[in-house]
């Protein structure tokens, strides 16, 4: 064989190998950019049902997402799609809408820790001050932990459905003590260990008994 015809032989498997190659390597990359979108889309559509779900169940009481940061996701989604249809999705393109996703879940984020508190706020703390006058302290006290934790914790459907929940069942307790401003007021100086004998007057004499907590009313001397 000449010597002209090995080159050319060479360089043609070359070439074919190279193209072999490159159009591996391409797949490779088409099938990472599939498999991260489909992770994203996910991420997504989380971010978009807790929105709806912390209006939906009353902790916000305007949607937190405005429509045009709904749609500038959903168009990034769609841009996505029709790259796929077209086979020509990127890791790029897919960066672009991850970058999104995660600019308005840190957002959402910061929204759902002010709302859930606020939504909890009272109620806890109604629930802190008369838990050791309920059937259950201890349990009334776990109920408040666990409140917390939700409130400082992630975001979620179980997180909101959760806290919804543990409020609901807070304030069925704290409601059927009847706070009245004048319990209330003897309840926070009990909580703050600076109730005395003087605030022991008619109302709140009258509401201990009808409570039956008068047997859990204990009084002793500061020096």
């Amino acid at each position: 064989m000449l010597l002209t015809e090995t080159i050319k032989n060479s360089t043609t498997a070359i070439k074919t190998r190279r193209a072999t190659l490159e159009n591996k390597q391409n797949a490779e990359l088409y099938t990472k950019a599939l498999l991260q979108l489909a992770q994203q889309h996910d991420a997504i559509k989380s971010i978009l049902d807790c929105a709806a779900e912390m209006k939906a169940k009353g902790i916000v009481e305007k949607s937190v997402l405005p429509k045009s940061v709904r749609d500038d996701l959903l168009t990034s989604v769609g841009d996505c799609g029709s790259a796929i249809a077209e086979g020509n999705l990127t890791l790029d393109a897919v960066k672009v809408l991850q970058t999104k996703g995660e600019t308005y879940a840190s957002q959402l984020k910061l929204v759902w820790k002010d709302a859930a508190t606020k939504y909890a706020e009272g109620t806890k703390g109604y629930l802190s001050m008369i838990s050791g006058l309920t059937q259950d302290p201890r349990k009334a006290r776990e109920l408040g932990d666990n409140i917390t934790r939700t409130v400082e914790g992630a975001l979620s459907i179980g997180a909101i459905n959760k806290l919804v929940a543990d409020v609901k069942e807070a304030k069925d307790i704290t409601d059927s003590f009847s706070l009245n401003p004048a319990i209330e007021a003897f309840l926070k100086k009990v909580s703050a260990q600076q109730a005395t004998v003087a605030d022991l007057n008619d109302d709140v004499m009258k509401w201990l008994k009808e409570k039956q907590l008068l047997s859990k009313l204990r009084l002793r001397f500061t020096l």
